[in-house]
């Protein structure tokens, strides 16, 4: 437990690199490798960290990051993995690298019957072992291949999290032991571990691990664009360009709605003018249409006024109202001469006779 920051307040360790055990063939390089990672996360030594160099004292400031995705819509993330085909080998917290050794080991275990030594191995499944399995170390350096150049899928079947806890490291390297104190500490080291080398400054190491802040940053993903931005920026140009304001908007609505029902009345009006009778309204144009064809006269031409007429008695004559005529059985008048001639002998009959 750490409660204040500073390399005095954090982890000390002295590390033996035990050179003597090493095997020539599998590393070629002397020293430790550290990483720093969560308590609910598998170390992968491979993946990440960096190396010791003996007779040197490391110091590491460290500062933890969070961040946090944005799923669904936004992004291709998986909560707790429990959304992702590749089942969890390892019984911890959900990592991207957690479930691409996983998708491994599923393969390796598929194709060459056994597990690899190195990751986890599922249930009622052996480990590779030469006695058992003869040719497992081609088949696994031939899944490798294809493991690297993404054949097997397990990049793409493994989704980044949601939330994600990292810690940014800065280092700082100085030599240990000095030259004035060398000896009394490989002498202290000898006699709490039981510890002799013969070359003593190339056996040890010194890592101090500490907080730099005892603060931590996160980073958040949040939508560029919601509906309210969208809103707001919609408002925000049509102010820009048009000039406009909520009340010009409303103005602008009742003039289109003013506009539209100025139109229909016009169109109203126009459609009456043109299938109604002028001036007598809908009862002229049902009068018209229930006159039958054969009371309407063949022709209709102007008389000339009569001697009875020409005395016209507005209390013995009422006004007369007819249908309007036929235009279509309209023919050619006949000329006043014949007009005078008719006229005349219609008088002739008409002459009142004396009585006995």
């Amino acid at each position: 437990m750490s409660s204040m920051p500073g390399v005095n307040n954090g982890l000390s360790l002295t590390l033996r690199t035990e050179q003597n055990d090493f095997i020539p063939l599998l590393s070629t390089v002397t020293g430790a490798r550290v990483t720093v990672h969560g308590q609910d996360e598998p170390p992968f030594m491979d993946d990440g960290g960096f190396n010791l160099r003996p007779g040197v004292e490391t110091s590491i400031s460290m500062r933890k990051e969070a961040l946090d995705r944005l799923g669904g819509d936004y992004g291709d993330c998986t909560n707790n993995g429990s959304d992702v085909l590749v089942k969890n080998l390892y019984r911890s917290k959900y990592t991207q690298q957690v479930c691409i050794h996983s998708c491994f080991q599923e393969s390796m275990v598929k194709e060459c019957g056994c597990a690899y030594i190195f990751y986890p191995r599922p249930e009622r499944v052996e480990y590779c072992d030469y006695r058992k399995h003869d040719s497992w170390g081609y088949c696994y350096y031939k899944l490798q291949d294809a493991f690297s150049s993404d054949r097997l899928g397990c990049f793409t079947k493994c989704r980044k999290p949601c939330s994600v806890t990292s810690y940014k490291l800065s280092a700082g390297y100085s030599r240990w032991p000095s030259v004035t104190s060398q000896d009394w500490v490989f002498r202290m080291l000898s006699l709490q571990n039981n510890y002799t080398i013969k070359n003593k400054r190339n056996g040890i190491a010194k890592l101090n691990v500490f907080f730099k802040e005892l603060n931590y940053k996160t980073n958040s993903e949040s939508p560029s664009v919601t509906m309210v931005t969208l809103l707001s920026n919609l408002g925000s140009q049509w102010s820009l360009w048009f000039g406009s304001s909520v009340l010009s908007v409303v103005e602008m609505a009742e003039l289109i709605f003013d506009l539209m029902v100025i139109t229909f009345l016009m169109l109203l009006r126009r459609f009456r003018s043109r299938y109604w009778s002028p001036g007598r309204g809908g009862r002229g144009a049902q009068e018209v249409a229930s006159t039958p064809a054969s009371s309407l006269p063949s022709r209709f031409c102007p008389q000339p006024p009569s001697p009875t007429s020409a005395l016209p008695n507005p209390a013995t004559s009422p006004a007369l109202t007819a249908p309007p005529p036929a235009y279509a059985t309209l023919g050619p008048c006949p000329t006043l001469s014949s007009l005078a001639g008719a006229s005349s002998s219609a008088f002739s009959l008409e002459e009142p006779r004396e009585e006995a």
